[in-house]
C-alpha cells in the first residue's frame, strides 16, 4: 500500500494546496455578489414582463441552464477575445484570464439566482406590494424596501446551495489556465507521480469550505426566522 499512498506526502503538501484556495474563494465571492445583482434584475424583468427584455431574459436563462458549464467557460475564453478583436480592441493579451472566468461565473450564477428570486418574490403576499403603492411608494422603492428583503429571506437556503455549487465549479477553471488548487495538484502530481494524495487534499479543502458555508447558511436562516418571530409579536 505504501507504494500507492503516502500519508506523510499528503500531510506535507496540504499547506501548499491550501495556499491556492484564495483563487476559488475570490471567484465564488465575485460571482456570488455580481450574480445576485444580475439575478435580482432579471427576476424583476420577468415578473413585470417588460417588453423585449423579458424575452431576452428568458433566452439568457435557457442558454445558461441548458448548456454545460465548461462549454460556457470555453465560449467566453475563446470567443470573447475574438469578438473584441473584431470590434477593434487591441489590448486582448493584457486582459487576465480571471476576467473571463468572472464573467462566466457571474452570468451562470445570475441565471439560477434569477429563477430563485422570481419564485421567492411570487411567494411574498401580493397585498404588501399593493400596500406599498397605496402609501405613495414607487415601484423601485416598493421592491427594494418591502418585497426584495422578504424574497431574499425566503431564498437564503437555495441561494447558499447555488453558492456551494459555484465554489465546487471553480475546480474547472484550471482548464483555461487559471492556477487554482486543482491546477497546482495537477502540476505537482505530474512531477511527483503522487496525484492521489494531492487530489485527496483538494477534496478535503472543498469539503471543509462547503461545511463552513452550510453552517453559515443555517446561522443566517435561523436569525431570519428569529427576526420574523419577533416582528410578529
Amino acid at each position: 500500500m505504501g507504494n500507492y499512498f503516502d500519508l506523510s506526502y499528503l500531510i506535507k503538501t496540504f499547506p501548499i494546496i491550501l495556499s491556492y484556495v484564495h483563487t476559488s474563494l475570490l471567484i465564488t465571492l465575485v460571482a456570488g455578489v455580481i450574480g445576485i445583482v444580475i439575478g435580482s434584475i432579471v427576476a424583476l424583468i420577468r415578473i413585470n414582463k417588460i417588453i423585449v427584455l423579458d424575452k431576452l431574459a428568458a433566452i439568457y436563462i435557457s442558454f445558461i441552464r441548458g448548456t454545460p458549464f465548461l462549454v460556457q467557460l470555453f465560449l467566453a475564453y475563446f470567443g470573447l477575445p475574438e469578438l473584441m478583436q473584431k470590434l477593434g480592441y487591441q489590448g486582448i493579451r493584457e486582459i487576465p484570464t480571471l476576467f473571463y472566468v468572472f464573467i462566466v461565473f457571474s452570468l451562470h450564477v445570475g441565471a439560477y439566482i434569477a429563477e430563485i428570486i422570481r419564485s421567492a418574490i411570487l411567494a411574498v403576499d401580493k397585498g404588501q406590494l399593493e400596500a406599498a403603492y397605496s402609501i405613495g411608494m414607487g415601484a423601485i422603492q416598493a421592491y427594494s424596501r418591502i418585497i426584495l428583503p422578504q424574497a431574499f429571506s425566503i431564498a437564503i437556503p437555495t441561494i447558499c446551495n447555488i453558492i456551494i455549487s459555484t465554489l465546487k465549479g471553480t475546480s474547472l477553471v484550471f482548464n483555461v489556465g487559471v492556477i487554482d488548487m486543482m491546477r497546482k495538484a495537477d502540476l505537482m502530481g505530474a512531477n511527483s507521480h503522487r496525484s492521489l494524495e494531492l487530489y485527496i487534499n483538494v477534496a478535503i479543502i472543498y469539503i471543509l469550505l462547503v461545511y463552513i458555508i452550510s453552517k453559515l447558511s443555517t446561522f443566517i436562516e435561523k436569525r431570519q426566522v428569529g427576526y420574523q418571530q419577533m416582528s410578529n409579536l
